[in-house]
């Protein structure tokens, strides 16, 4: 279940960063078909599109379980620094 929440949450995080960043470019507004004709430019920038949302999908999949160490780490490093003013 853990694995699921994690996923969603990765993939709604995305969603929403890549919604408010590179998708406002006008280089990634794009039509597959324009007048009838496929034009390739449109799947290079769609396969550019998934790249980068898979990019920033990826970065926060496997950031998520390295929040509680990150956490943890700050926390010993804190009462190290109190043990040393103790002294």
């Amino acid at each position: 279940m853990m694995n699921f929440r994690r996923v969603l949450f990765a993939v709604i995080l995305a969603w929403i960063i890549s919604g408010l960043t590179y998708l406002q470019l006008d280089f990634f507004q794009y039509k597959f078909f324009t007048e009838g004709q496929f034009i390739l430019t449109s799947l290079f920038k769609f396969i550019l599109d998934v790249l980068l949302f898979v990019i920033i999908y990826g970065t926060i999949y496997f950031s998520i379980p390295r929040i509680k160490q990150w956490r943890m780490r700050a926390k010993y490093e804190a009462a190290q620094k109190e043990r040393a003013k103790e002294k």
